[in-house]
């Protein structure tokens, strides 16, 4: 069956903190599964895979970046004779997660077993012919295509997709039968963004996807105020991508539609301050 493989890239980065650092893409608040994926190959590629380092720096990068949850695990079992499933997500540990899968399995099949247990991806199971494949990828489009793939190298004909799910976050509006339901939210009109930031001792905060501008303000301060002594707003934005950058007391800030953008001229205020090793302490955006 399929393994979890994160890649690497051969060259070598200039890390920032990362209570500091945040992803440099539209729509990265949407995409979670994109962001998990940017904290193993992007922003902590210089960690040996499978130190502790590695899994430290993993680890900080989803909780303070993805702002996601760190229980992640999740499972899927199922019953070739009811054709029955049952899957978890969200959970603290493998036994957890095993544990919830077969209970829900068994609400519905008489001969539940769990058929993978996964951590920071989202999985899929096909059946065909009383053969079954499954598989495991950062997307769900991924997870399906590996599960069809496994059964039908079994030999079966027929095969078609019972069920998927992701274990991130709002996952259980992600998680079901398959085909998958095609209904999206419609996108918000408004989605203010903020940046707080404390010069002093780089303390910083953010915020996104708040319903005005004051909500958004108010949390960036609060958040930067748990870490910085000095902190002033920044700057506040409203479906955009914001980025702050910093060398010591120079700092930079921009706002724009594209996350590239933004960087950059982030960086070209900082130099413009006076700033001479400038660095980007802060990139999201809030759409």
């Amino acid at each position: 069956m399929f393994g979890l493989g994160y890649g690497m890239t051969d060259l070598a980065r200039v890390l920032v903190p990362l209570s500091l650092i945040t992803l440099a893409w539209p729509g990265c608040a949407q995409d979670i599964n994109a962001c998990i994926d940017h904290c193993f190959s992007m922003t902590c590629s210089a960690n040996q895979p499978g130190s502790s380092a590695k899994e430290a720096c993993v680890s900080q990068c989803i909780e303070y970046t993805c702002r996601a949850p760190l229980k992640v695990w999740g499972a899927i079992a199922y019953s070739k004779p009811d054709k029955a499933y049952g899957y978890s997500f969200e959970l603290e540990d493998q036994a957890t997660a095993r544990k919830v899968a077969l209970d829900a399995c068994r609400k519905r099949g008489t001969n539940c077993v769990v058929e993978t247990v996964f951590s920071r991806a989202c999985a899929a199971l096909a059946a065909g012919g009383g053969h079954i494949g499954w598989g495991t990828a950062r997307t769900r489009e991924g997870a399906e295509k590996r599960a069809l793939s496994e059964c039908g190298l079994t030999g079966a004909k027929g095969c078609a997709l019972q069920t998927w799910v992701c274990s991130a976050p709002n996952s259980n509006a992600n998680g079901g039968t398959a085909p998958a339901p095609s209904a999206r939210p419609a996108p918000k009109a408004v989605a203010w963004g903020a940046i707080a930031y404390s010069a002093t001792d780089m303390g910083a905060g953010w915020s996104q996807g708040k319903n005005d501008r004051a909500a958004a303000e108010r949390e960036a301060m609060a958040i930067c105020q748990q870490r910085g002594k000095a902190c002033v707003l920044r700057t506040a934005f409203n479906k955009q991508c914001g980025a702050l950058a910093a060398d010591g007391n120079f700092e930079g800030t921009a706002t724009s539609t594209n996350a590239r953008e933004a960087q950059q001229k982030a960086m070209d205020e900082c130099r413009k301050a006076g700033g001479t090793r400038c660095a980007l302490h802060i990139m999201f955006c809030s759409m």
